[in-house]
């Protein structure tokens, strides 16, 4: 059975693409909820301070701060019990200044390391994605020495996100998509929001303690193909699939990251390249209460209205 308690959150990362989301959901789910945020400067664009504002409004409440400041990192970690973290990728590195500030603060209870794509320690990517692989296990064995209670979440594709790439639902003129490889690998494409829901819960959970969770509902399992299909038949149009080999992604992607995700998600097809087994954790069956959005659903609100896309580095 799900826990219902509530918490102190801190969020690390909450004004990034997948932070605030996961700012909302702490929020909804009647946790107090802190956002640990870089200092803002003069000339800091308007999106920052507005996003900023609105949190407080939901009674957020706002810590300026940089992870280098280790004793006010270390005072304001003492009034939290769970931290959550979203840092991008080039700063997942930096989580090693979090996880010292934890460990000499004393009082987390449960740390949530910036992960939220592929099982890292089941998988391998071309060079360049091998590389931010590395760095999030680097994370994991740092937090396990340090003996801190954590959930790792691997949340496999961000649903929203990568249907606006595939198909560019706003483009109503767009005749043609870009298939990587054969198109047929299968992915898992899973609703921000319901990450967020899901990792939330998990933060509070015993049964998820010092496990890996991973998010991968049958109803969000689908190739580059079918995905295309279903969206032509919601729309009554035909589009010309594009087909880009994959020995032309392995040449692209020398020093690239972005595409190296292209060649794993859709031409490796890593993120279901294992089953899962009774010991692992899916989070839609550890939280059946909560109703997710299903690749199907999610494609429906792009028929209807699609959110806005988003200039995010998915990694």
């Amino acid at each position: 059975m799900a826990c219902n308690k509530k918490s102190k959150i801190m969020i690390f990362g909450g004004t990034g693409y997948l932070g605030r989301y996961m700012v909302k959901a702490c929020v909804s789910m009647g946790h107090s909820t802190y956002v640990y945020t870089r200092p803002l400067k003069p000339n800091q664009d308007n999106s920052k301070l507005e996003l900023l504002k609105e949190f407080e409004s939901m009674g957020v409440s706002i810590i300026q701060g940089d992870l280098d400041e280790h004793e006010k990192l270390v005072s304001q970690l003492r009034k939290v019990e769970i931290v959550i973290s979203t840092l991008a990728v080039p700063q997942y590195l930096e989580q090693l200044k979090l996880i010292k500030a934890m460990k000499d603060a004393g009082s987390i209870k449960r740390f949530i390391p910036s992960e939220f794509g592929n099982e890292v320690d089941r998988v391998r990517g071309l060079p360049p994605l091998e590389a931010v692989f590395s760095n999030k296990r680097k994370i994991r064995r740092a937090t396990e020495a340090a003996k801190i209670p954590y959930t790792c979440v691997s949340a496999n594709s961000f649903a929203a996100y990568f249907v606006n790439y595939l198909l560019h639902p706003h483009d109503k003129q767009r005749e043609k998509v870009v298939v990587y490889g054969t198109g047929k690998a299968k992915a898992v494409f899973n609703y921000e929001e319901d990450i967020a829901n899901y990792t939330v819960k998990a933060a509070i959970d015993p049964r998820t303690a010092n496990r890996v969770m991973i998010i991968r509902p049958p109803g969000n399992i689908a190739s580059q193909l079918e995905i295309i299909c279903a969206w032509e038949e919601k729309t009554g149009q035909t589009l010309k699939k594009v087909h880009v080999p994959e020995e032309e992604i392995v040449k692209l992607s020398e020093n690239n990251i972005p595409v190296s995700i292209l060649h794993n998600i859709f031409i490796k097809g890593d993120q279901m390249s294992f089953q899962l087994n009774t010991d692992d954790l899916e989070a839609s069956k550890l939280f059946s209460d909560h109703k997710y959005t299903s690749l199907d659903g999610l494609l429906e609100m792009f028929l209807v209205e699609p959110p806005q896309p988003r200039l995010a580095v998915f990694a």
